[in-house]
């Protein structure tokens, strides 16, 4: 329930579910539902009252008058039909407070209520007279609610429990052996009946099954003359139909041998083309076989003498690569002016050649003469 909010001035309306009390210098002036009124500062009052249903629940414990104890519990639905004496009995400033503690009042009185009623009570009738209960529990609260404004509009009991287990085992086990008592009776009283019935049943059945059998018996011996005149027509004609099946399965068997001379001639002569495919296939394959041999012979010759051809130029590369590295070395220790060569072209070519690969040049460390 939503919380009031009190204005001190201004409009204030009332739902249809609420009560607008309104009052001014200390005097009610009206009491409806769903209705607006101008409220002054200072001279006027007002109160909105849930008129709904509202609902208290209760749990009572009480020994009765054997010292059993006993818990009741159950609810009440309650409402307000009497604004002007609910304002009187309670503040409703707050409304969801004054109705909470309207609904704790009422539960404190059911509850004694429940108490009294149940301690004048046995363990029987407490449990079983709930309407006497509720009946008593009414009256308590009808005289609380007519002085509050209030209406009950029902009061109900939901368990009564007794709260000594092995008491209510105990309570239990008298019932429980009568109805076991009265079971067993029933059930012996029913297996007799039944006996009877069914020796009854299995006699007529007897009787019954006798006359079946006599008229079956004659039946029989009726169906088993007929029978035997039947397969004797019945033979005569297989016989002359078998006689006809036999020659004509005859001449399907001459047909069918004829055809499969015929195909077994033909299956010969495609056999024997086969075998003639298959003989030209396999020379076409072993002339293959030799060509592909062949062939790989020459590819293989020819690898061969690629990989000689490229191990000589390798050779070849890694020599010079060699006498070059090590030329430098080997002139820068040799006075070529020193050497006698004859021909003083030579001595001077030589000498440049040194020059050359002793300075850095741009063919592969190499002073090339136009260079200079």
């Amino acid at each position: 329930m939503k919380e009031n909010k009190i204005k001190r001035a201004g409009l204030v309306t009332a739902s249809p579910s609420e009560f607008l009390v309104h009052q001014r210098l200390g005097r009610t002036r009206f009491l409806e539902r769903g209705r607006a009124a101008w409220v002054l500062p200072w001279i006027d009052r007002y109160a909105l009252i849930p008129s709904g249903a509202h609902s208290v629940t209760f749990c009572a414990d009480q020994i009765t008058a054997e010292n059993q104890g006993v818990e009741v519990s159950g609810f009440a639905i309650w409402s307000v039909v009497d604004p002007k004496r609910a304002v009187e009995a309670a503040d409703f400033t707050d409304a969801a407070e004054a109705i909470a503690r309207i609904g704790e009042h009422l539960r404190q009185v059911v509850e004694s209520a429940i108490r009294h009623q149940v301690a004048n009570f046995t363990l029987e009738d407490s449990l079983r007279k709930r309407a006497s209960i509720i009946e008593c529990l009414k009256g308590e609260l009808e005289s609380v609610a007519n002085q509050w404004g209030l209406a009950i509009a029902t009061v109900e009991i939901k368990t009564v429990r007794i709260m000594s287990a092995q008491l209510f085992e105990n309570m239990q086990a008298k019932f429980r052996d009568a109805v076991r008592l009265e079971s067993e009776r029933s059930a012996i009283c029913t297996k007799e009946l039944i006996d009877r019935e069914r020796a009854d049943v299995r006699e007529e059945a007897a009787r019954r099954e006798l006359a079946f059998r006599q008229a079956e018996a004659a039946r029989a011996d009726e169906l088993r003359r007929a029978e035997i005149d039947r397969e004797a027509e019945i033979e005569k004609f297989r016989a002359a139909r078998h006689l006809e099946v036999e020659i004509a399965k005859l001449g399907r068997q001459c047909q069918l041998t004829q055809g499969r001379e015929a195909s077994r001639r033909e299956a010969m002569g495609a056999e024997t083309a086969l075998l003639d495919l298959d003989a030209q296939l396999e020379k076409l394959r072993f002339d293959l076989d030799r060509s592909r041999a062949a062939n790989r012979n020459e590819i293989g010759q020819i690898d061969d003498a690629i990989e000689r051809r490229r191990i000589e130029v390798a050779n070849t590369k890694d020599a010079t690569r060699l006498l070059l590295e090590n030329l430098p070395g080997l002139l820068a220790g040799v006075n070529i002016q020193s050497l006698n060569l004859g021909d003083p072209l030579i001595v001077d070519a030589l000498g440049r050649l040194a020059r050359s690969i002793a300075r850095p040049g741009t063919n592969g460390g190499l002073y090339a003469p136009g260079n200079e």
